[in-house]
């Protein structure tokens, strides 16, 4: 497991699309994804995310526009390390570090930084 230190000096994409993320359990749609790395993301959301009582992490299902290894999502446990709106933002966002991600899943993350990273030029 990576410690707080390890995943802020981690390779994070600013992605060209905001790919739309929900709940697993219930499809809710709490927000959309801004950023990426292998161990965590940045959710961007017009409410705070909110995690119902005594649970500490959430399951997200990350919509894709298209198939990354057979798959039209990804699916992982996450949970909140920080939240915040800035004073001239519509828009909250929440830090999440993954708690569980599969093989696959994970691979697909990697994937999914690479096709839409955002190119600076």
């Amino acid at each position: 497991m990576a410690t707080a230190d390890d995943v802020r000096r981690t390779p994070r994409e600013v992605l060209d699309h905001y790919l739309r993320v929900f709940r697993a359990d219930t499809d809710e749609l709490v927000g959309y994804l801004a950023d990426v790395s292998v161990y965590g993301l940045m959710l961007q959301s017009q409410q705070p995310l909110t995690l119902p009582d005594g649970e500490e992490s959430i399951r997200l299902r990350l919509e894709l526009e298209r198939p990354i290894h057979g798959a039209q999502e990804i699916v992982l446990e996450a949970r909140p390390v920080w939240s915040r709106k800035e004073s001239s933002s519509v828009f909250h966002h929440t830090g999440l570090e993954f708690t569980e991600v599969a093989d696959d899943d994970r691979a697909r993350v990697q994937v999914l930084m690479e096709i839409y990273r955002l190119n600076m030029v």
